[in-house]
């Protein structure tokens, strides 16, 4: 996965873990131990995913973390697994507006999101993704949604904030 040279090769990576974890569920490997295994796998292409696609992006002078969420962020992932993700960032220079970062953002994010459908990990019905401006915040705009969910306490917010509290 490491030395995958471009997309193609990642793809592979991908289907290859996708047979691994089929061959390891029909010799019965535990359950636990197979999605630990498959979260690792799949975090190691992910990384990839963004080392190949960020040089085509401009992410000078920001500092950025991507978040994996829900199964992803538990570490329990399964063969079957679509998308939960985020994007924080921050900047350097105070005088720019969080939109002006995410316009430079959302399409560095929808590329990595759709390399990682690619590799066999469906874009999220419910748009918990990285490309969708929601999820794709500051640092201040995170912190302030966390604080919301929170406070509301309503059904909608308790099941959001879920999603969220299993990030990594």
């Amino acid at each position: 996965i490491r030395r995958a040279a471009d997309m193609p090769a990642l793809v592979q990576c991908a289907a290859d873990v996708r047979a691994l974890s089929h061959s390891l569920v029909a010799q019965g490997v535990a359950a636990g131990h197979l999605t630990r295994m498959i979260s690792s796998l799949n975090d190691q292409i992910a990384v990839r995913i963004l080392e190949l696609t960020a040089p085509a992006h401009d992410l000078s002078g920001l500092a950025l973390c991507w978040l994996g969420m829900g199964s992803e962020g538990r570490g329990e992932q399964t063969i079957a697994t679509d998308q939960d993700n985020g994007l924080i960032f921050v900047t350097n220079d105070e005088n720019i507006a969080p939109d002006a970062i995410r316009e430079r953002l959302l399409p560095f994010a929808r590329a990595v999101n759709e390399a990682m459908d690619r590799c066999g990990y469906p874009l999220c019905k419910g748009g918990v993704m990285a490309m969708n401006p929601r999820w794709c915040a500051s640092l201040d705009e995170w912190k302030a949604a966390f604080a919301n969910w929170i406070d509301r306490g309503d059904p909608v917010s308790l099941l959001t904030a879920c999603v969220f509290f299993d990030f990594r």
